[in-house]
């Protein structure tokens, strides 16, 4: 048997050692060519820092792994991703290559949204694919309005803050204190009141239960005292008050007429009233009656002729 040369051993430890490490380095980025696996593409407008190596699943099992990334074109900025799932996995039509985070504390993978159908993707098909809004960014869209009300918030404590320490001077201090001082000293004679006063007090109380106890037996009477007023107001009420009050007041109105056409004289009565020379006459008339009458009784035959013949009176010199 020939024997094998130190050399060919050593080149041939070398080609394995080769061999070894090109496929480790494959099988770490995600190519492992001792399994079939189908290429799936998907173009995305951000990655959110997926690499290559990132795993890729389906409802949390890893089923593949990122290929590579790269991008379309350097106008537009998008990214081509390439992937490579086992064969043995189909996506169903309409299924979205989802972009999520890891976990907290960073790194991103490719989680396979299941699509309806009809119909799978095929080796080398380009699928849709979104990038997903981190937890980070979630928490900070959320906490966001809310730290700016806490700021708010705080700003306004802090203003609030400033002017009750400017109210809150030596002054108003001082004040305080004597109005406490001054509350206190009232509390107390209010105290010394009470106490003095406390047989006053227990006796009105017995007073006001004794009262509300009488209204409590007498609630019959009282019930029928009410309704007898509310009779009255009802009879009130439908009659014509107010039609009486405006007669009284237009009788009112025709006397106080009356009385100010007497003071001002206008009628006989007001004549009579504010007119000496009436009185005047009048009175002058009585005493001419007066006279006359004096004289027809001293001389009665003046005025007065009976005879039984018939004779003529004899005039009167």
């Amino acid at each position: 048997m020939k024997k094998i040369s130190n050399e060919v051993k050593v080149g041939a430890t070398t080609l394995l050692t080769i061999i070894v490490f090109v496929w480790l380095f494959n099988f770490l980025k995600g190519k492992d060519f001792l399994k079939s696996t189908a290429i799936y593409y998907t173009v995305y407008d951000k990655v959110g820092g997926l690499a290559e190596s990132s795993p890729v699943e389906i409802n949390g099992y890893k089923v593949g792994v990122v290929r590579s990334l790269d991008f379309i074109d350097a106008e537009s900025g998008r990214l081509l991703v390439e992937f490579s799932v086992k064969k043995n996995f189909k996506l169903p039509k309409n299924t979205v290559a989802e972009i999520v985070p890891v976990s907290l504390l960073g790194g991103m993978k490719v989680q396979f949204v299941y699509g309806k159908g009809p119909g799978t993707y095929s080796d080398g098909d380009t699928i849709p694919g979104r990038l997903a809004e981190s937890l980070m960014d979630r928490i900070d869209s959320e906490i966001l309005p809310v730290k700016e009300k806490v700021s708010n918030l705080i700003v306004a404590l802090d203003t609030v803050i400033l002017s009750v320490n400017e109210i809150l001077n030596a002054d108003f201090r001082k004040g305080l204190t004597g109005t406490l001082t001054n509350l206190n000293s009232t509390t107390e004679s209010l105290d010394k009141i009470v106490r003095s006063k406390e047989k006053e007090l227990t006796v009105t109380l017995d007073n006001i239960n004794k009262f509300t106890q009488m209204l409590s037996d007498n609630s019959g009477k009282m019930n029928k005292t009410f309704t007898n007023l509310e009779s009255i107001s009802d009879t009130l009420a439908a009659a014509d008050v107010y039609g009486s009050v405006a007669n009284l007041k237009a009788s009112l109105e025709k006397a106080s007429l009356l009385f100010d056409n007497l003071n001002k004289g206008k009628g006989s009565a007001g004549h009579l009233l504010t007119n000496d020379s009436l009185y005047t006459n009048l009175n002058s008339s009585l005493e001419s009656l007066n006279m006359l009458l004096k004289d027809m009784k001293s001389n009665p035959k003046r005025y007065v002729h009976f005879s039984v013949f018939g004779k003529k009176a004899t005039p009167a010199k």
